[in-house]
């Protein structure tokens, strides 16, 4: 009996920290309907469809049929409950499965840049901002090639996508 118990036991206690963590969909979901939040949720279909409407940079045609989903959230104008509550759920992502590209920490903001990769490739850019400010959430899922991923700040005009900026600061010109 202790060890049916004990077995027990040992079974719940790693599924009570899964049922924990949060994902990014669970904090999408919460927040996407939200007064002064902003929720965006561009499709692959999209991405191919302004693929084709971009018929003389061959480079960026090629980057966006790569991109199979863009999800952004922007709580600048949430309420500071909501904001509060966003940044706790942002602490329970589960962030191992992502390399750290960087982190830049500046006016009471915490700005991650993560990657996910599978087989070699990057799947996945997630950007977490968190803080009082403006707590915002990209991720940008497909085949991405991260050079791309700074052009894309300055070709896409929605909020949330000035940070990617710092993708390009600190490298180095000849």
């Amino acid at each position: 009996m202790k060890t049916i118990t004990f077995l027990a036991f040992m079974l719940a206690v790693p599924l009570a920290g899964f049922a924990q963590s949060k994902s990014l969909d669970d904090i999408f979901s919460k927040f996407e309907n939200k007064d002064g939040v902003t929720s965006v949720n561009i499709s692959k279909d999209m991405m191919a469809f302004v693929a084709q409407m971009d018929s003389t940079d061959s480079k960026s045609r090629n980057f966006l049929s790569k991109i199979s989903q863009v999800k952004i959230l922007v709580l600048e104008h949430a309420s500071m409950e909501d904001k509060s509550n966003f940044n706790l759920m942002a602490k329970s992502l589960p962030l191992s499965d992502y390399k750290e590209l960087m982190v830049v920490k500046e006016n009471n903001q915490n700005i991650k840049m993560l990657l996910r990769e599978n087989q070699g490739k990057v799947s996945e850019f997630l950007l977490l901002v968190t803080g009082d400010k403006e707590p915002v959430i990209i991720s940008i899922r497909g085949n991405i090639d991260p050079k791309d991923l700074g052009k894309l700040s300055s070709g896409m005009h929605m909020k949330g996508f000035e940070y990617l900026a710092h993708l390009n600061r600190g490298k180095k010109t000849n």
